[in-house]
């Protein structure tokens, strides 16, 4: 099943069950992982992944689908190692005070699990990287996984909130790219800003 197919068959189910939803919700979301741009490869510093997700609450469970989009590029002279990202997430959160009666102003404590599954493409110079290695990094950057967290939304009115989540993160993946089949498995904690809307 392609990509596409399967955010529409998330995106489908997710707007059949908010008929009867309390509330429709969508928001955009911004995350900062702690972790290898590629897994193998090594860089400096954390990893920001930009995305938006739609969904339903209905009292105090919030069930969501997302897609989170991130790219990478590194330049060696005149060569260029490129990949791009799109991760696709099935959500549920849970408010831990009542959500019943929330008013503007109100700070609203949630935790939250996410399964994921990513799309990626990885393309290079073969004097960076031959094709075993270029299918070695894509095979490894489509992985699966999910993440736990917990975190809190400011009401700064009925139909908008902002707020944050910080959570760990695991994924995993495996290629057989050099004829063998190789497993990786890895650990990461991120932090998130959440802009949501609610109508």
């Amino acid at each position: 099943m392609s990509r596409y197919k399967t955010a529409l068959i998330l995106a489908a189910l997710v707007f059949f069950a908010a008929a009867n939803a309390h509330a429709i919700i969508f928001g955009i979301r911004y995350s900062n992982l702690m972790q290898e741009p590629l897994p193998g490869i090594s860089d400096t510093g954390s990893k920001g992944r930009f995305g938006a997700y739609l969904g339903f609450k209905e009292k105090n469970s919030v069930i969501l689908v997302g897609a989170d989009y991130d790219r990478y590029k590194l330049e060696r002279g005149d060569s260029l190692l490129y990949s791009r990202r799109l991760v696709v997430n099935l959500g549920y959160r849970y408010h831990l005070l009542p959500t019943d009666k929330a008013e503007a102003m109100d700070m609203m404590p949630f935790v939250a699990l996410h399964l994921f599954k990513s799309f990626s493409k990885v393309s290079a110079d073969s004097t960076i990287l031959s094709t075993a290695e270029a299918q070695y990094y894509k095979d490894l950057s489509n992985d699966v996984g999910g993440w736990v967290s917990l975190g809190a939304e400011y009401n700064f009115a009925p139909a908008f909130s902002f707020g944050g989540e910080a959570g760990f993160r695991y994924a995993r993946a495996k290629s057989k790219a050099y004829g063998h089949e190789i497993k990786l498995g890895q650990y990461s904690t991120f932090v998130a800003l959440l802009l949501t809307f609610y109508w």
